[in-house]
């Protein structure tokens, strides 16, 4: 019985809150991987950026921000939110057909959610919301990207 219950309680920490907070004590990472077609944004390089927000506000506000205007805001919002307090983020840019090493990130507990960015030549709002806590592939291909949670 006991042996069960260690193992009960061990579960629910990393299923919950705790195991995530846990994780990052332990220095745990999330891993994002990086696939660029040969044609990418028409064969432009392409800035890409992984935001992770704390302000439950700003994530309302980010998550209808278009590419483009995050691009052009970016600095302000940075200056309006410092670092670790109202976001994170981490900004590329990539070459078609570059092969990108697998990006590891430091797993952030008090992230409410995440967002990606992609500078894409062509019209369309080029960002997609993310879970924070998950390990990701992102594919960047010709007119848009697509982004698949990774088992």
């Amino acid at each position: 019985m006991p042996v069960f219950l260690s193992l009960f309680l061990v579960g629910s920490l990393f299923s919950c809150g705790i195991g995530i907070r846990t994780k990052a004590v332990l220095g745990k990472k999330v891993h994002v991987k990086v696939d660029i077609s040969e044609n990418a944004n028409n064969n432009s390089p392409i800035a890409l950026d992984v935001v992770l927000v704390y302000d439950e506000a700003l994530l309302t506000e980010l998550i209808k921000m278009p590419s483009k205007e995050w691009f052009e805001k970016r600095e302000q919002i940075k200056r309006d939110y410092p670092e670790g307090t109202g976001l994170d983020y981490w900004g590329w840019e990539w070459v078609p057909g570059q092969k990108v090493p697998v990006q590891s990130l430091p797993l952030k507990p008090k992230a409410k959610g995440g967002i990606i960015f992609a500078n894409y030549f062509s019209p369309g709002e080029h960002r997609f919301s993310i879970d924070p806590f998950k390990n990701i592939i992102i594919r960047l291909e010709e007119k848009s990207f697509t982004v698949e949670v990774l088992e």
